[in-house]
């Protein structure tokens, strides 16, 4: 031990005094300190655990399960963040927005008509009247009282207005949000642009992929155990078709062939999560319903890859991005053999069989989701039952939060919730309500619940739809849903 504390404060770092780690981790942990971008002042087990979950495993499984056929299966966590403790200031929120904006700015720029992309700086030094391209994120949207947009737009070197004027910006106008990241193509002239054309970031059209084998993957999300509205009749229904004890022939035959089941947060009903709440619920311990969650999973086979990430019920900050379920509350998932924690949200590869380069799938729980609703006014006129115009929206924006406020945040060097690359399918939870969509060929999955509809979704006109799971065919890439209600 006496060599790993030398190396380490060689390095520059103090050492707790309980600090435990193995030293086979050695070279690696200290490659791991030093490329934190917030460095530790003190390294301790809080520190080692974290650059434990950083490491980006494969979990390899081929596991013979009685009466259930062998099909090779991996999963690779692409993208999950890291949690790490630090005080923030009013810098971390600079350096988060300079990040989301150099980021969707380069994807911006790949576009041909904004390759010639200049700084509104310079647009504002532009004598009289010429054709401009310019990168910048809204500070303000507002409308006249003839019906015209106006927007603020601002980038590092500056402020500049801009007046919709252009039909094809025109059909745009309502699907702008604050904060967000855009491209537009205009006439400087005096102290504005009148803008032609908006460009959002958006994804490109993708192939669709297709696995050899006939395989597929089930999406659940927002079980809710410990309320007294967990429909538990339902959710023992999903787990005992997934094991092959009920359902059709055909339906048997294809739970015989599920390989991956997503888990898109809240797990549990939590403690204290809105007023009142103890009214709601039937165990009225956190350690307790994870206890509860984790007697159905232990009963899944163990040839199933089970990939869980946290949401805003789960007992941990609200903030995003969240971190994994903590291993002291959530222990009794912990211990499932097959059980794959994620953060929220979290890109995983699924099926990188050979040379077949598997599925890229994007989780978000979707907490965001609420204000979107609220604020966008082309969202708000279907409410929660358009879960995949929701996600159509933000692959537009490449971002799972554009707009401040949207969600909480946790500002860092890096914006997590910036949808950097292209995935496969995204899906999410939250709203109760099942809906698949696509999008670009991109499969998006809006899961439903398994929770009877409480007094607060009474209250907002809201009808969820529990006891469905969305189910892909990742040989053929299409989607169904199986009703255990």
């Amino acid at each position: 031990m006496e060599n790993i504390i030398k190396r380490i404060t060689e390095k520059g770092f103090l050492v707790s005094s309980n600090l435990k780690i193995n030293e086979k981790d050695l070279d690696d942990f200290l490659k791991y300190l030093l490329s934190l971008e917030n460095k530790p002042f003190i390294v301790s087990n809080d520190t080692y655990n974290d650059f434990l979950k950083s490491k980006q495993k494969e979990y390899v499984i081929i596991k013979k399960h009685e009466k259930r056929p062998e099909i090779p299966t991996k999963v690779k966590l692409r993208k999950i963040y890291n949690h790490t403790n630090k005080k923030i200031d009013i810098n971390d929120w600079v350096a988060y927005y300079y990040d989301r904006f150099n980021k969707i700015s380069n994807i911006l720029k790949n576009r041909d008509e904004l390759r010639s992309a200049t700084t509104i700086s310079r647009v504002k030094k532009i004598n009289g009247r010429q054709q401009v391209a310019l990168i910048g994120m809204i500070k303000d949207i507002r409308k006249t009282f003839t019906g015209t947009t106006i927007f603020e737009l601002e980038d590092p070197t500056g402020f500049l207005k801009v007046i919709v004027k252009g039909d094809e910006a025109v059909k745009k106008v309502d699907e702008l949000v604050l904060d967000e990241v855009i491209g537009v193509i205009g006439t400087k002239s005096k102290d504005v642009v009148y803008a032609d054309k908006i460009i959002f970031p958006d994804i490109p059209e993708r192939p669709i992929k297709k696995a050899k084998e006939e395989v597929y993957a089930a999406f659940i999300s927002d079980t809710h155990v410990g309320s007294n509205m967990f429909l538990a009749k339902e959710f023992s229904h999903f787990i005992k078709w997934l094991k092959g004890e009920i359902g059709t022939p055909q339906q048997r035959e294809i739970a015989k062939k599920v390989r991956y089941l997503f888990v898109i947060g809240d797990l549990v009903d939590g403690i204290g999560v809105y007023p009142n709440q103890e009214k709601e619920l039937s165990i009225h311990d956190i350690y307790r319903q994870y206890e509860e969650f984790s007697k159905y999973f232990v009963d899944i086979p163990e040839d199933i890859n089970i990939i869980v990430i946290p949401g805003n019920h789960d007992a941990l900050r609200l903030a995003e991005p969240q971190h994994v379920l903590f291993q002291d509350i959530a222990e009794p998932v912990y211990k499932i053999n097959n059980v794959i924690m994620a953060s929220n949200p979290a890109v995983i590869n699924i099926h990188n069989i050979d040379d077949f380069p598997g599925f890229d799938v994007l989780l978000y729980h979707g907490m965001s989701f609420d204000n979107l609703v609220s604020n966008v006014p082309f969202l708000r006129k279907y409410g929660y039952e358009r879960a995949d115009l929701i996600m159509e929206f933000l692959l537009k924006k490449r971002h799972l939060a554009p707009s401040h406020g949207s969600t909480l945040i946790n500002p860092m060097a890096q914006d997590f919730l910036v949808i950097d690359k292209p995935v496969d399918i995204f899906a999410s939870g939250h709203i109760h309500y099942t809906k698949l969509g696509r999008y670009k060929n991109v499969l998006t999955i809006g899961t439903g619940c398994f929770q009877e509809k409480t007094p607060f979704q009474e209250k907002l006109g809201h009808n969820p739809t529990p006891g469905r799971v969305p189910i892909v065919n990742l040989k053929s890439f299409q989607a169904r849903i199986m009703k255990f209600r």
